[in-house]
């Protein structure tokens, strides 16, 4: 895998929370970070999709959602 090093800045209690969440989950703060900004572009490629899905489809009802948030698995 090949990695490259980035510069990031964070308010300073924001870095002592991730610190320390890194420290408690026994991860690097590097793989933290790269964990938390992969899950990110997840959730926002998922968004993309279901904007994509309703612009085809028509939007998801709250009445489809409350079925799905019943049946998905927690």
């Amino acid at each position: 895998m090949s990695v490259e090093k980035l510069s990031i800045s964070v308010e300073r209690d924001l870095a002592a929370q991730v610190r320390a969440a890194a420290k408690s989950q026994g991860a690097s703060l590097s793989a933290y970070v790269a964990d938390a900004v992969a899950h990110r572009l997840r959730l926002e490629e998922g968004r993309r999709v279901l904007a994509a899905w309703e612009a085809e489809h028509g939007e998801i009802t709250e009445r489809e959602r409350a079925a799905a948030r019943r049946s998905w698995p927690v």
